[in-house]
């Protein structure tokens, strides 16, 4: 949504006005509410279909995603993002019991690797995998948007119909995927899920909208993210499920958040990637041992709304009381120049490495691992990756408050919470850790007992079952899967 009519002439946005007004603002005040159904002999598919293990009819779930794939070097051949593709991956396993799952997303010629909500890319061969591809039309532009809406929105149905259930969510730009294809899936009678994945996004868009210097542009902004936001209200108050991986959207949606609204924690760990025993107590020990300095890591995109200067700063503080500490920063990002320059404005220069890209995987673990603490300072609402893949690793985390994060690490102990963008606070809080270490040996325990209950496979196990029990008794199937009541208090038990 970010960058909503930048690059326009005075003429292309009165057009662009017309349009939206005439196109979107009264589709979007349709009710969105999808009837009861279940669809059997689609007369699109994209492959054949797995036979279900455990229902006796099978269920088509579309995906609908703005994350682009790109175009490989082989027939059924696409490059995708690494994190993406085993999210993906997960999601395809959790559904191959009731039925086949498809993903509808953009597909690129050539794919940069910023575009890929991941830190690299791999080629797959779908024909290889437990998941198929719609491939869509990118847009990223309101030109392109204006140019390419009826081939979407055609692509879109299309996928639908293959689809028995329909998930949409907020990403996509200027005009999200989701928002497009909502309407589209309730046309089908299909099934729909709204999901909000680990961010809010509207404390975000209002930001961008404040920062809009033109008066005509920024009210014109406004007025779509106010439209916007009154249709994922719509649509958290009628579709026939929620899944939402931040807490702060459950707040902020409270007068229309019910049972039919599900949270989860955003975690990308595996079950491969969760440390035994010995290798837990190897860990305590080598954080406990005082005569090393305090080693930290910072790991994503190194941008503005991360706020790595903040950490450089506080470490800064921390320097100057005579802690000892070092710093790996892992990622690129349009902050890395700027850090590098503070570092040595700093004077801590030499006790910093700028480490850039690495391959998500062992060899980020393994560096990872090697860091005593990972301090979390995100902007905005949101729960960051990094969260859970800090305490699966071992690395107690230090972090900024946050709507998306704050109940989780309250009430499970498991990190230290500095108030938003108080550097003071934050450099006081490094020095704790580094004059108080057999805290953050409790620490590691906690935060793994949170990573242990709330993998990645386990919370696609549980959406899927949900997902599936809500379909089963729309149609007044049997006893298989147990009702969605019985699932949410079995997933409050887990932890979840």
């Amino acid at each position: 949504m970010a960058g909503l009519i930048d690059g326009l002439n005075f003429a292309e946005f009165i057009l662009l006005r017309r349009f939206f007004l005439k196109k979107f603002w009264s589709g979007f005040q349709r009710t969105l509410k999808f009837h009861q159904s279940m669809v059997s002999g689609d007369s699109y598919t994209l492959g054949a279909m797995k036979p279900p293990i455990y229902l006796n009819f099978a269920m088509n779930y579309l995906l609908i995603n703005h994350i682009p794939f790109g175009k490989g070097h082989a027939p059924h051949h696409y490059l995708v993002g690494d994190m993406w593709l085993e999210d993906l991956r997960a999601q395809a396993k959790a559904w191959s019991p009731y039925g086949r799952l498809a993903v509808a997303a953009p597909c690129l010629d050539s794919i940069p690797v910023e575009f890929s909500g991941s830190f690299n890319l791999v080629e797959v061969n779908l024909q290889e995998e437990e998941f198929n591809l719609f491939p869509l039309t990118h847009y990223r532009s309101w030109k392109t948007f204006l140019r390419v809406y009826r081939s979407v929105k055609n692509q879109l149905d299309q996928a639908c119909q293959w689809a028995s259930i329909v998930q949409a969510d907020y990403g996509g730009h200027p005009i999200p995927l989701g928002q497009m294809a909502w309407s589209i899936a309730e046309k089908h009678n299909k099934k729909g899920i709204w999901v909000f994945d680990g961010a809010d996004p509207f404390p975000r868009l209002a930001e961008y909208v404040a920062e809009e210097p033109n008066p005509l542009k920024r009210l014109f902004k406004h007025r779509v993210v106010k439209q916007f936001e009154g249709f994922c209200t719509k649509a958290v108050a009628e579709a026939d499920l929620v899944f939402a991986h931040n807490a702060s959207v459950a707040e902020r949606f409270n007068q229309v958040w019910s049972n039919h609204c599900h949270s989860f924690n955003r975690s990308f760990v595996t079950q491969q990637m969760l440390p035994n025993a010995q290798q837990i107590e190897r860990r305590i020990q080598n954080i406990l041992d005082e005569t090393q300095p305090l080693r930290m890591v910072i790991a994503g995109r190194q941008i503005p709304i991360k706020a790595p200067d903040h950490v450089l700063k506080a470490m800064a503080i921390a320097i100057n009381q005579g802690v000892a500490l070092e710093l790996d920063i892992i990622g690129d990002g349009e902050s890395v120049g700027s850090c590098k320059q503070l570092a040595q404005d700093l004077g801590i220069a030499d006790k910093v490495r700028f480490l850039g890209t690495v391959p998500y995987g062992y060899t980020l673990f393994d560096l990872l691992q090697q860091a005593h603490v990972m301090p979390i300072t995100n902007l905005t609402a949101e729960i960051s990756r990094n969260v859970l893949l800090g305490m699966a690793l071992g690395l107690p985390i230090i972090l900024y408050r946050n709507p998306g994060t704050d109940a989780l690490i309250e009430s499970t102990k498991s990190g230290v919470l500095v108030p938003s963008g108080d550097i003071d606070a934050l450099g006081a809080s490094l020095v704790h850790a580094a004059q108080n270490r057999q805290e953050l040996a409790q620490l590691i325990r906690n935060g793994l007992k949170v990573a242990q209950a709330q993998t990645l496979e386990r919370t696609h196990v549980l959406r899927a079952e949900i997902a599936a029990a809500c379909v089963r008794e729309a149609v007044g199937t049997g006893a298989e899967v147990s009702g969605v009541a019985d699932l949410i208090a079995g997933s409050r038990k887990a932890g979840f």
